[in-house]
């Protein structure tokens, strides 16, 4: 056999096998880099997505803002996209959890993160909870939000003497007022009390709480004078409760008759609160169009809209595409920029107990 070879090839027996190894490893190598990078693309036939459930990851706990965010839209988002949309709560170190877990899964389109503004600000003032390379906001792909009219909400008791910021601000001049945070250090509403120090000046005592429940329950027990928490959350009672400013772009539409922190001359202190799904970095652009269409089209269905009037989502006049939503995220990181090492300070001094 080995003559035979040798004659008709003019190679060795030998020779001829270390090529055909030779040949076969550059085969499995060219295989495991065109594999590699599907993966990286995001892998499968883009044209049958999605053919399998498309999970939505929330960095929250059940029952919060953005978990009910995410399970308001799930009946509808199944609807529009043809397949079963699943919701995982994956909590802790203010979303960056969940945040981290997506940002590392195959961008396929089959798994996404339920995001907030918020949680770039966390990536950045909790440095060590993000393990990404990248930074929050160039690890993923905006696809739609379908919140975009939420924000915080200056509260106070409804029989308090402050019937307007003018006058809890001139009262601050002259003793410290105690402002409860809903959200807890390194929240949205530590931002917004943040704002309101730096735009009035006077002396503000942040209260941090775990929830708007208990900033509720603490100012209508006297303990607080004043709470920072979501205008539209079950807990702001518009019959115990006397709202006087908020920070979004526009009026909330619970409270028609409060003014926005703009129209009191205090532009600095605005801060939308907006939720929506991202997707991985390099999920393909064509997965990305048909999960963007899918949001829009559950956005906008009737059911959901009907939903959402009862159950009092700002969910504003209309969803924000992927671009749309991708500008105000990166205004939204830009106009934070100021306000970190403020909140990074505040976090240092409760550690230390200061």
């Amino acid at each position: 056999m080995e003559n035979v070879l040798e004659e008709t090839t003019g190679l060795k027996f030998e020779d001829n096998l270390a090529s055909m190894r030779t040949k076969l490893a550059a085969m499995l190598l060219a295989f495991v880099m065109t594999m590699s990078a599907c993966q990286r693309s995001g892998g499968g036939d883009a044209s049958a997505f999605p053919d399998r459930p498309v999970t939505l990851v929330v960095g929250y706990s059940p029952g919060g803002m953005v978990d009910t965010a995410a399970r308001g839209i799930q009946p509808y988002l199944q609807r529009a996209l043809g397949a079963s949309v699943i919701i995982e709560n994956k909590p802790g170190s203010n979303a960056l959890i969940a945040a981290n877990y997506v940002a590392g899964a195959r961008p396929d389109g089959y798994t996404l993160m339920i995001g907030t503004n918020a949680t770039i600000m966390n990536s950045q003032v909790y440095p060590d909870s993000w393990i990404s390379d990248k930074s929050f906001i160039d690890s993923f792909l905006p696809i739609y939000a379908w919140v975009s009219a939420d924000g915080n909400g200056i509260a106070v008791k409804k029989d308090s003497p402050f019937h307007s910021m003018e006058d809890l601000a001139a009262e601050a001049g002259k003793r410290p007022i105690k402002l409860c945070m809903a959200g807890g250090l390194g929240s949205g509403d530590h931002v917004t009390a943040l704002m309101i120090r730096k735009a009035y000046g006077g002396e503000w005592i942040i209260v941090p709480m775990d929830s708007g429940a208990e900033a509720t329950a603490a100012v209508l027990g006297s303990k607080c004078d004043a709470s920072s928490a979501s205008p539209a959350g079950a807990s702001i009672d518009t019959n115990s409760l006397r709202m006087l400013a908020v920070t979004m772009e526009r009026r909330a539409t619970r409270w028609p008759d409060t003014p926005t922190f703009a129209e009191l001359g205090k532009s600095g202190v605005t801060f939308n609160f907006v939720i929506g799904a991202m997707a991985p970095l390099s999920t393909p652009p064509e997965v990305i169009a048909k999960l963007e269409a899918a949001f829009d089209k559950a956005r906008n269905d009737p059911d959901y809209i009907a939903w959402a009037k009862t159950t009092n989502q700002p969910i504003g006049d209309e969803g924000w595409h992927a671009q749309p939503f991708e500008d105000f995220l990166q205004r939204a990181n830009s106009s934070l920029q100021d306000i970190i090492p403020d909140l990074r300070e505040d976090i240092r001094k409760a550690q230390q107990g200061n």
